[in-house]
């Protein structure tokens, strides 16, 4: 394995390497850092370079409170090691980011592995319980609660908004609930993501490459909603539907995930 530093406008990048082969990059989720793919670069490392890093604002990554593209970001990651075309496979935040780099960079990735994100442009009205939920969030985030807050968040994510409490399993659990508090606790101002001038949302009709979209069935009903705007939107587009899994399937069933994920890839010899 090799890793350093991609130098960004107003930061520097944190990134992983390993394995030979065509190569798979991982974008992590908005709870988590690099280190949720753990189970993923020790299977496809085998016969693909696997590429991991830390966005900005996450776990070894440095930045400056900067307005920045997420897009520009995983551009620069490819350029800095020279990386033409890529599979690039994104889940939540990272997700949305992936499909937007796919919308604005096509060339460069040569198939999309869309993990419980989002879609950027579209919205979504949720249900008053789940609602609920994210408002009592955001009132332990106003009163600095952090381990309340990392509890709660660390319930949404793993077990699902609606679901018991230690559903998910407690390693699993364990596991996010530290990139969480590493995240909720970073004490550095937040750079400022850029929106697309033109979002994913209407430009769906447009992706030519090979498209797997992951689901898990306990996930919030908007990242749901989003799964199917781009199982709609998408021509070709494939779909594995997890309904044991809330936010982080990957994590919950690697096996299972991995399988799917060599699956398509073998389909379009990838």
């Amino acid at each position: 394995m090799d890793s350093g530093y991609v130098a960004v406008p107003g930061g520097a990048l944190y990134f992983e390497r390993t394995g030979q082969g065509s190569p798979i990059v991982f974008v992590h989720a908005g709870i988590a850092d690099l280190t949720m793919w753990e189970q993923q670069v020790a299977e496809f490392a085998k016969d693909h370079t696997v590429v991991c890093f830390d966005s900005r604002g996450f776990g070894r990554s440095r930045t400056e409170a900067v307005e920045f593209s997420p897009v520009d970001d995983l551009r620069a990651v490819l350029d800095h090691l020279e990386i033409g075309q890529a599979v690039v496979v994104g889940c939540s935040r990272g997700g949305q980011h992936s499909l937007d780099f796919t919308v604005e960079e096509p060339d460069r990735v040569a198939g999309l592995v869309w993990v419980c994100g989002g879609v950027s442009g579209s919205s979504h009205e949720a249900p008053p319980a789940q609602t609920a939920v994210f408002d009592r969030i955001e009132a332990l985030w106003k009163a600095k609660d952090w381990d309340a807050l990392v509890d709660l968040e660390t319930h949404v994510w793993t077990d699902g908004p609606l679901q018991p409490e230690g559903r998910a399993p407690r390693a699993v659990r364990e596991h996010v609930r530290r990139m969480i508090h590493e995240i909720e606790t970073r004490t550095e101002e937040e750079p400022q993501v850029l929106p697309l001038s033109r979002p994913a949302a209407g430009r769906l009709q447009d992706i030519a490459c090979p498209v797997l979209v992951v689901i898990g069935a306990l996930d919030t009903t908007g990242t749901q909603a989003s799964a199917d705007l781009l199982t709609a939107g998408v021509s070709g587009v494939e779909r594995v539907d997890f309904p044991d899994a809330a936010h982080v399937p990957n994590m919950e069933h690697p096996e299972r995930f991995n399988t799917a994920l060599r699956d398509f890839l073998a389909r379009y010899s990838l």
